[in-house]
């Protein structure tokens, strides 16, 4: 091998390893805290990892939780538009909501 086919592997191998470690970025990936009608204020996770138990108790009702999912998503709404492949991060999110204390 040459030197210069060397240095070439050699800045190959460099730039895949940092792209390795570089972490991936999605705007469909976030955290966020919402406002409940009734004043609660809750915290959710919109698809970040690792995605919970879906049955798992947070302590909200089935009706705050609801909402909750409404108002965390609607980041995805508005980046996703009207129309949107089906299932996507977007269309159909994973969201872990928890009352904040």
């Amino acid at each position: 091998m040459t030197t210069r086919s060397s240095s070439l592997v050699a800045c190959i191998a460099v730039l895949v390893a940092e792209a390795a470690c570089t972490p991936i970025s999605s705007d469909y990936a976030y955290s966020t805290t919402v406002r409940l009608p009734d004043g609660k204020t809750v915290d959710c996770d919109v698809n970040e990892w690792p995605a919970s138990a879906s049955g798992a108790p947070n302590g909200l009702s089935l009706t705050e939780q609801r909402q909750a999912e409404v108002l965390a998503t609607q980041r995805l709404r508005v980046l996703s538009g009207p129309y949107s492949e089906y299932p996507t991060p977007y269309t159909a999110p994973v969201i872990r909501c928890k009352p904040t204390h």
